[in-house]
């Protein structure tokens, strides 16, 4: 194994978060109650936050990437998630503004729980990490660890759920794309 890449390992290891048991539960409460399931991030973020996205779809939940030329009208009754370190994205905001002027729960994952996103927020959890602008704490580039760690956060949520039952891996699969 090459150093580098046991050095971010060891840094995703040592990684905190303020996601909690409670936190899991409401949250996956959140995304089986919703109608629609909104997901939105910028950059490699937005990438991260892409990958839950396709999970959620393949969980059979009605799961939209807001910035998708499909993704239809956001409504009363759906939720909002946003992957963003910072929590300052001008076109993120502008989303939970429009998000809590229909009254839809928005759900972020940030470095930064002061941050205007998170304050526009009905969930908060905090990744501690550094965001793309923070050049303190990890060995990584800009948000890298960020990313990695929201990323892992994400797949732990779909795994939770697949541990509680309420999907089989082999459904999952079945609702995996099947024209690729």
């Amino acid at each position: 194994m090459i150093k580098e890449f046991k050095d971010i390992t060891n840094e995703i290891v040592a990684t905190t978060t303020s996601l909690s048991k409670a936190d899991m539960n409401q949250i996956i409460n959140m995304l089986f109650s919703a109608k629609q399931i909104f997901l939105s991030g910028e950059g490699r973020s937005g990438l991260m936050i892409a990958a839950f996205a396709n999970r959620l779809t393949q969980l059979g939940l009605n799961s939209h990437v807001s910035s998708e030329i499909t993704a239809p009208a956001l409504s009363n009754g759906d939720i909002l998630i946003f992957n963003s370190a910072s929590g300052t994205s001008a076109l993120l905001n502008s989303q939970a503004k429009v998000a809590q002027q229909l009254g839809v729960e928005i759900l972020t994952f940030t470095v930064n729980n002061n941050s205007p996103l998170a304050q526009k927020s009905d969930v908060v959890v905090t990744i501690n990490a550094q965001s793309k602008d923070d050049y303190n704490g990890s060995i990584q580039p800009m948000g890298s660890l960020f990313e990695q760690c929201s990323f892992l956060i994400f797949d732990s949520i779909i795994l939770h759920i697949l541990n509680q039952n309420h999907l089989s891996s082999k459904k999952m699969r079945q609702m995996h794309s099947n024209l690729e």
